[in-house]
């Protein structure tokens, strides 16, 4: 893991920003509780603020709809803004010592009951059809990303499963980016895979009884996420508990 330097205070200073807007945003919404709270005990756990956008991004057979769930806060480029450059010595560096993208191969065919539905391998991490402008901003201010892949499972249920798969520049961005994202599980970063036409699956709401799991190993950074077939809101626990196995087997095929 290599030292940031003066990117670590950068760091810092992203999620302090977050956590203040996060804070405010939680004050808002306490002093309107009184008036709505009879609505909001009828609706699940982990339902999420509405909607602001709804994006449908084409690539060759596979396609991902990002519906970002959360408000980036103001310290955060746009998604769509493109990265900042690093410094000359850092390229070098990161040419000379990080790995190539993670292939898509990575990802078993078959698994423990879960079969692979679609995936799809970009270069660009930080584009609006694949992250939310949050995580996007986290990356820039880190060392930057090799690509991330995106794959669709399903199980014999029809349950939907998203995992994607970072490849990091450096090592240590990899352990911030983790702990950022389980300290907001709520708080959905990464696209959804719309499941092909003949899959036979339904195309569920990407902000709706979701469940996510993060993990970091070496250069990778994974995010898994699942949904009931159905899209229902109940048994979230038993849910989490279904991604896992994928996930894990994933993992063991991701380089140190």
């Amino acid at each position: 893991m290599s030292m940031r330097g003066s990117g670590e205070n950068l760091w810092e200073d992203f999620v302090r920003e977050f956590e203040k807007e996060q804070a405010a945003e939680g004050e808002s919404a306490a002093a309107a509780e009184q008036a709505r709270q009879p609505e909001r005990r009828r609706s699940g756990r982990r339902l999420l603020l509405p909607v602001a956008a709804a994006l449908l991004v084409v690539a060759g057979a596979a396609a991902y709809a990002l519906r970002p769930s959360d408000q980036a806060p103001a310290a955060a480029p746009a998604a769509s803004d493109a990265p900042a450059p690093a410094p000359a010595s850092a390229t070098a560096m990161t040419a000379a010592a990080s790995p190539s993208a993670f292939p898509l191969s990575v990802f078993p065919g078959q698994v423990q009951g879960y079969t692979l539905v679609a995936g799809v391998a970009r270069t660009s991490c930080t584009g609006p059809d694949t992250v939310a402008s949050t995580l996007a901003g986290l990356i820039t201010q880190g060392h930057g990303c090799l690509g991330v892949d995106l794959a669709l499972y399903k199980d014999a249920e029809g349950n939907q499963y998203n995992v994607a798969l970072f490849t990091m520049a450096d090592q240590g961005d990899s352990v911030h980016l983790v702990t950022f994202l389980g300290s907001h599980p709520e708080s959905f970063q990464v696209a959804v895979h719309v499941p092909p036409t003949d899959s036979g699956l339904r195309r569920l709401p990407a902000d709706r009884g979701r469940v996510q799991d993060f993990a970091a190993h070496g250069h990778g950074v994974l995010v898994g996420s699942a949904q009931w077939s159905d899209g229902r809101t109940a048994d979230l626990d038993k849910l989490s508990e279904r991604l896992s196995p994928l996930t894990e087997a994933v993992l063991t095929n991701v380089p140190a």
